[in-house]
């Protein structure tokens, strides 16, 4: 199964090994699919929405007959993972959703960790307010990048509720030294909040924020 190049790069940023990854029905399963071919983690496959669950299930029955008991499905909210109820190492995997359905989602499942859990997040669009309401959870950064596909830029992070890792920041750091890619990032990002500050004068402060950004 062959992966778009957003996808992959969530994948390929992954390099530890995780007893349990929650593949939050990203692009219809096909990251946790991956995941199911080249990890022994038992895969999760969560989403709301039973249409979407069911087409997963069909899909996994199809191209992963042997694998049945290495994943599990599950047609609930995102926001309620038993993520207390495993084990072991865990990776939640957010991607493709809008960055305040992703902040919601994180507000939820940070209120109960217990154990070590890590994050990976592809939000679209409102990143600067969801990295304000992670830099309020007790999360670190591991690792954070751009990366286009489609003529679309998107932010990846990769977090962690454990004690190591970098500071949470509203605006990025690393994801700015990535060349030309970052430049113009920067200026889709500063033409966006331009535009949104006409109508929402609130949007200004943010609008401020990018463009005290120097490359």
């Amino acid at each position: 199964m062959k992966l778009g190049k957003r996808l992959q790069t969530l994948h390929d940023v992954v390099t530890e090994d995780y007893q349990h990854i929650w593949d939050c029905c990203c692009d219809h399963g096909q990251l946790g699919a991956q995941f199911l071919d080249s990890s022994q983690a038992h895969i999760h496959f969560v989403d709301v929405v039973p249409a979407l669950i069911a087409k997963v299930k069909l899909d996994l029955a199809r191209f992963f007959p042997e694998a049945e008991t290495r994943y599990s499905l599950y047609t609930q909210d995102v926001a309620k993972l038993p993520l207390a109820q495993y084990s072991g190492r865990q990776l939640v995997i957010i991607a493709g959703v809008g960055g305040d359905l992703t902040a919601e989602l994180m507000t939820s499942l940070c209120c109960n960790l217990r154990d070590e859990v890590d994050f990976l997040l592809c939000p679209v669009h409102h990143h600067y307010t969801l990295r304000q309401t992670l830099q309020s959870l007790p999360l670190k950064l591991t690792y954070e990048s751009l990366v286009e596909e489609n003529r679309r830029i998107y932010e990846v992070l990769y977090l962690t509720s454990g004690k190591t890792g970098a500071t949470i920041t509203p605006l990025g750091e690393a994801i700015w030294q990535q060349g030309t890619l970052s430049k113009r990032y920067l200026e889709k990002t500063l033409d966006h909040y331009a535009r949104v500050a006409k109508g929402k004068p609130e949007a200004q402060a943010i609008l401020s924020a990018y463009q005290h950004l120097t490359l």
